[in-house]
Parts: C-alpha cells; structure tokens; sequence
C-alpha cells in the first residue's frame, strides 16, 4: 500500500529534535526524505546526526536517506543558518519550513531556547507542582516535538493549497509559541475575566493517589462519580453533603481523594487503571522514564515498533497517527540514514 506522501521530496537541513521530528513525520507516511547536517548550531534543541545507532538518531532518522538530495524539493526544513527567502527564489514551488525558538522578530528574536527555557517561558513549568514548592520541569524536549508536530500540520495544509496553485510557500513556527499552546491557557482567561488562577488551584475534577509504587491520576466527572464511589465502596460519598452536589464537592475534592488514597495505597497502579477505564472513568498511571518500556498500557495498543538493523533489534516509539486507508510506512532499517 502506498504512503499518504509518497512521490514527496524533502530536505531536512535542520538539525534539531523539531525539524527532524517533523521529518520523520512525513517519511513515516512516505514522502523521500533526505538528512543534510550541516553542523550549524541551533538556539532549539539539536537533533541527530544521522551516524549513529542511538536511540534519538533513530527515532528521528529511521527511513531517511543520506547523499546528495533530489532536487526540486517539495519540502526543505531549514538549517539554522538557512536563509529561507533565497531557499524560495532556489525553488519557488517548494514549501521552505523554518523552526526558530522565539522568531525572528520580536523582543525575543535570538534568544537561545533550550527546553528549560521554552517550558518556564511557555506557563508550563509554574503549572505543574504542588503549591510552595518549585515548579515541574517536566522530561524530554516536548517543546521541539510539538513545534515539529505543527509544522508538519501546517506542511499538509500547505501541500494541498499547492495543488490548486502550483505555488510554494514560507512556514514559520516558533517553539515557544507552540509551547504556550501546549500550556492551559491561564494568561488568556486572566486577560478576559481577570481570574488569576495560581498553581495548586482545584478547579478542575481531577486528583492523583499513590498506589503500590507509582501514582495515579484521575479525573472523576460528575457522570462518573457515583461509578467510583462503588467501585471503591465508597457509597457514603453519595449522600456525604461534602460532596453529594456538584458545587461542593468542587471545594472538597481534597477530602475525597483523601478516601480513594486510602482505598487504593496498596493496589496495583496497572490493575487499577485498567479498572477505572474499563468503568469509563479517565485515569493515567505516571510512568517514570524506566518504567514506560514495560508499560502494559502502551503494549496492549501495539505503540512500540521493533526494528532490526545489522542483525541488532532496536525498540522505537511508535507513529503519533494511525490512519486506515494510508498507514504508516514500517521500515526495516534499510533506509536508515545511519545504515
């Protein structure tokens, strides 16, 4: 079957997690995709070189080329030092991508973004965290995969414009714009109804427990409460006037996962979330980094890919999008760049 983006041309100059995530996206659904690392230091997080067999150059190169690069491009991702008005005039119907972290314009422009930086900048960081300690830095470079993510989105509705005009076309994405979309969005709802909504605020039906080793988080809406309750034995909770109205219960949801931490300290994070969903009831273990490959969650739902190359199996995060008519391309390590 062929990919969605098969008979596209790309050339991924950028070197950062952003571009060359946005990269992968596209080969992962067929366009040719050709790595060109020029060395140039990024202000964004740097990506791989496409030489290696490490888990981040494989997850970003796998099914790229390497060597000299078909030209036109449909495609270019810019390098750092890329200047892309002449990249245009190069190939006027090419779709020239620049990932930047804070533009090239603005207050900002230039301004080295590392993820710490586009996480406390976006809102992110001073979200997360209990109140009175410091914020949640977080893990990853979830900044760039979001921004690559959205150049990707943008390259789509961008290649179908072309088809009706023939003309190319300049996207821009900043990491740290991107990153405050990630973030909710608490300048916005101060900025429209002057609530200044701290960090530790519960306004939201949502409460984390520690379970045997790991937490849980939950969010019990009002049409899932009740399921809860006698799911847990905790039917006195219905008639409990501090939470038998949706109003008040909103002000003691402390006090009442306070009950549920007493259920459940010693239950299986896994068997318990498996539980609550089957009940129809949102709830996410939180994984640390070395526990997501055993991940029961991910396994059922076939997330990993397992690539061999060189007669060594590597394990890989799986696609972000599964579509029926267009799957993504498997590939078996032949093509990767570093091969």
């Amino acid at each position: 079957m062929k990919g969605a983006l098969e008979g596209h041309v790309v050339h991924d100059r950028s070197g950062t997690v952003a571009g060359q995530f946005c990269g992968k996206l596209l080969a992962d659904f067929g366009a040719d995709v050709w790595l060109v690392v020029s060395g140039d230091l990024a202000e964004i997080a740097a990506g791989g070189d496409g030489t290696s067999l490490a888990p981040l150059d494989l997850h970003l190169n796998l099914g790229k080329h390497r060597g000299r690069p078909p030209s036109p491009p449909d495609v270019v991702l810019c390098g750092p030092q890329d200047d892309p008005a002449h990249l245009r005039d190069l190939w006027p119907a090419a779709l020239v991508v620049r990932i930047m972290g804070f533009g090239d314009d603005g207050p900002k422009a230039g301004w080295k973004a590392p993820e710490i930086v586009l996480q406390a900048s976006s809102g992110m960081m001073i979200s997360n965290g209990i109140r009175g300690r410091e914020p949640l830095y977080g893990t990853g470079e979830r900044a760039s995969y979001a921004a690559g993510q959205a150049a990707y989105i943008q390259i789509l509705a961008s290649l179908r414009a072309r088809r009706a005009t023939g003309q190319g076309d300049t996207i821009r994405i900043d990491a740290a714009e991107t990153a405050a979309a990630m973030c909710f969005p608490y300048v916005l709802q101060t900025i429209y109804n002057g609530t200044d909504r701290r960090r530790g605020d519960q306004d939201i039906p949502a409460g984390e427990v520690l379970c045997r080793g790991s937490w849980v988080c939950i969010w019990v809406y009002s049409n899932r409460f009740e399921t809860l309750c006698k799911l847990l034995g905790l039917q006195t909770c219905l008639t409990d006037p501090r939470f038998a109205e949706v109003p008040v219960r909103q002000q003691n949801w402390p006090a009442f996962f306070a009950l549920v931490q007493d259920k459940v300290a010693d239950r299986d994070p896994e068997d318990f979330v498996a539980e609550l969903q089957a009940k129809g009831i949102i709830a996410a273990r939180a994984y640390r980094i070395s526990e997501i490959r055993e991940s029961r969650h991910l396994a059922e739902r076939g997330y990993w890919r397992r690539v061999t190359i060189g007669g060594e199996t590597h394990v890989l995060p799986g696609v972000p999008f599964r579509l029926s008519k267009t799957p993504a391309r498997e590939p078996d390590g032949s093509a990767h760049a570093a091969a």
